[in-house]
């Protein structure tokens, strides 16, 4: 049931410009409640509001249509179990209640619990390559490992958001997924059914009413509440601009930590997370461990190295397999199978072994790579 206060709380971030917790704490020091404030913010008509420098714009006539709108989404929210979240809730994210532009109110859909004492958010390109989406998937699998109560943040873009996204729920902890437009919709479509399993085992969150259309400009805003949710933020491949480095800037600028994954220095989605390390505006890492480390974050259990398994507990087949990957990155089933003068058949069920074991990697195109 939504409450008078969040039905004014929705009806005043309708009609203020900026819908911010700075904005909503000087209007309740002013006028004492929300509820309050609402009837009572001046008309344009009045010069002494203007005078007094108080929020002008709200005619008669607007503050009727906020409230009707807002009604309007809080019967909406009711319908689809959506609950609104002021600043002042318990539930609100308290590192995000610390960013000078943080929303007044959110709207999840979910249980997570956005004030989890571990927090992270992953961003990085849309364009993710195997490096990246590889690495995404070791360090979310790690740090589910030796955090459990982990919960990793991201938008639900394409690239490094959904393969981090995916790979926690896929490892049992909770994600978080940020939206830039209202919940009555997914952007992209394609990622539905995750964003489904995100709201069972996790939450989808935006600052945006069903009546807000899609707009570039949103999920650039939306960057703030990744960054300013997360203790850290680590950037998985991007190049010399986007919105990933817009999300570490943000995260930088409210005194987080942010990490940055290095690349091949000629390769284009390394350089922007090449840039954030040379300018020492991000801290290089290569393991979970790096970032549990840098955060004094006690760990359950200390990561695992996946390769486990020395060339002695290796039958003569797997260890010239394995012995391959300390010259080359990549090889197709075919080169194996020649290298190793083993026949195709044998090769494959190798590999196989060696999969299942943790210690290789299949790549569409019948291509394996060192895990």
């Amino acid at each position: 049931m939504i409450t008078d206060r969040q039905l004014a709380a929705i009806a005043l971030a309708h009609l203020l410009k900026k819908p911010y917790i700075e904005t909503f704490t000087t209007i309740v020091e002013q006028y004492g409640t929300l509820e309050e404030a609402l009837s009572a913010l001046p008309d344009t008509t009045g010069n002494r509001a203007a005078e007094n420098k108080r929020p002008v714009g709200i005619t008669a006539e607007r503050r009727k249509e906020a409230l009707r709108l807002a009604q309007r989404e809080a019967e909406f929210m009711e319908r689809g179990n959506i609950t609104p979240l002021l600043y002042t809730d318990a539930g609100y994210p308290k590192l995000l209640r610390e960013c000078d532009d943080a929303p007044a109110i959110i709207y999840r859909r979910g249980n997570a619990d956005l004030n989890s004492p571990h927090i992270i958010s992953i961003v990085g390109t849309r364009h993710a390559t195997p490096y990246g989406k590889e690495f995404c998937e070791h360090l979310v699998a790690d740090l589910a490992k030796s955090l459990p109560d982990i919960i990793i943040c991201s938008g639900l873009a394409y690239g490094i958001d959904i393969c981090a996204h995916r790979t926690a729920l896929d490892s049992g902890i909770a994600t978080v997924a940020v939206l830039g437009h209202p919940l009555d919709t997914v952007y992209p479509s394609t990622h539905a059914s995750t964003a489904r399993k995100i709201e069972e085992h996790g939450a989808l969150i935006t600052e945006y009413t069903s009546d807000r259309p899609i707009q570039k400009m949103n999920f650039v805003a939306r960057n703030r509440i990744v960054a300013g949710m997360s203790h850290a933020t680590i950037v998985i491949e991007s190049g010399e601009k986007g919105g990933s480095l817009i999300t570490a800037d943000m995260a930088a600028g409210y005194d987080r930590e942010v990490f940055a994954l290095p690349g091949d220095i000629h390769a284009e989605r390394s350089k922007g997370c090449n840039e954030l390390i040379k300018k020492n505006k991000a801290a290089l890492i290569t393991s979970a461990s790096d970032i549990t480390d840098a955060m004094h974050w006690e760990t359950q259990s200390a990561p695992q190295n996946r390769n486990l398994f020395t060339e002695t507990e290796l039958n003569e087949n797997e260890a010239a397999i394995m012995t391959l990957f300390d010259t080359r990155r990549e090889y197709t089933t075919d080169e194996i199978a020649e290298l190793c003068n083993l026949p195709v058949s044998t090769a494959i069920s190798t590999l196989m072994g060696l999969e299942f074991i943790g210690l290789i990697k299949s790549y569409p195109g019948n291509r394996y790579r060192k895990f």
